[in-house]
């Protein structure tokens, strides 16, 4: 049986260490969702090898439905909560820029993240009331206007963003040092992991 997109469960000893339950995260959340997105948006080499890939064309909402469980996951290993709290925690996570802007800015942004993206694909497959896609200024994977409560997400960015937290974080979980963020990670992974 896979347990990543190139590992068998067989490739482990049945009681995991802590590195392999990172790693295992890793090719998972990378191989089975981010990476897909990323070459959905974006076209390119396919895991594995093979000819290169041309992007899939109007797939903005799609790449959406695939990346922004990923917020929810990183929260879920960092934060308790539920749903909401967690999602919000986990955009805290993946973009540490928003600790130092308005606080009534960010608290606007997650609220429409939330609530009119995140809730929008997965509870009534679009978006609701101001959200669409766009290529933000500056290169960056979304924008917001909290007068208008318009925000714009770039399908093509946000996988590549989300991307490079993964492998942060999987850079900070295997240092044996982080001792707090280990331990909330390995929780979360045994809980999950059932």
């Amino acid at each position: 049986m896979k347990i990543t997109w190139n590992h068998e469960r067989t490739d482990f000893p049945a009681h995991l260490s802590l590195e392999q339950k990172i790693e295992i995260f890793f090719q998972q959340t990378w191989g089975w969702q981010l990476r897909v997105a990323d070459l959905i948006a974006n076209g390119g080499e396919p895991i594995g090898g093979g000819p290169e890939l041309e992007k899939v064309e109007h797939s903005g909402f799609a790449v959406l439905q695939i990346c922004l469980s990923y917020f929810e996951t990183i929260g879920q290993c960092v934060a308790l909560g539920g749903s909401e709290a967690c999602f919000k925690a986990g955009v805290r996570a993946v973009f540490p820029s928003l600790a130092s802007a308005d606080v009534e800015f960010v608290d606007s942004l997650l609220h429409q993240l939330y609530v009119d993206a995140r809730c929008g694909l997965y509870h009534s497959s679009r978006t609701r009331r101001g959200v669409g896609l766009g290529q933000p200024p500056e290169g960056a994977s979304m924008a917001f206007d909290a007068a208008r409560r318009v925000l714009v997400i770039s399908p093509e960015r946000l996988p590549k963003a989300l991307i490079r937290h993964l492998e942060a974080y999987r850079t900070q979980l295997s240092d044996s040092s982080n001792v707090a963020a280990r331990a909330a990670f390995e929780r979360w992974f045994d809980q999950e992991a059932g």
